[in-house]
């Protein structure tokens, strides 16, 4: 069994998050980390050309966009954005938005803005 290191939130402005296991710690082109979306803010829309992300809702109401349909996103909610979706988050609430997300395959500068 592993536990994830100590680490440090990382500040991105609308959003924040925590590296929970990174690809060398699962031996795979995998990466799971939590994700907080600071109250009445968004995450503009864009989209991977190879990362699969799955995101899972934790805590917190907001709407997510993908390929131009807005979805409620709300606890216990789980949604898979594949390659080439064009997805974004707004956050119109006054409380954080929660999630742990898992990347299949990410890129470092695999982030392209629609």
């Amino acid at each position: 069994m592993k536990v994830p290191r100590k680490r440090k939130w990382i500040d991105r402005g609308s959003y924040s998050k925590l590296i929970l296991f990174n690809q060398k710690e699962l031996g795979s082109k995998a990466l799971v980390q939590l994700v907080r979306i600071k109250p009445k803010s968004r995450v503009e829309p864009h989209y991977h050309k190879q990362t699969k992300e799955i995101f899972y809702i934790l805590e917190g109401n907001a709407f997510l966009y993908f390929n131009g349909r807005r979805i409620k996103a709300k606890p216990g909610k789980v949604f898979l954005c594949e390659p080439g979706d064009v997805h974004g988050v707004i956050n119109p609430s006054k409380r954080e938005l929660s999630l742990l997300v898992f990347k299949i395959n990410p890129r470092e500068k695999d982030f392209y803005k629609n």
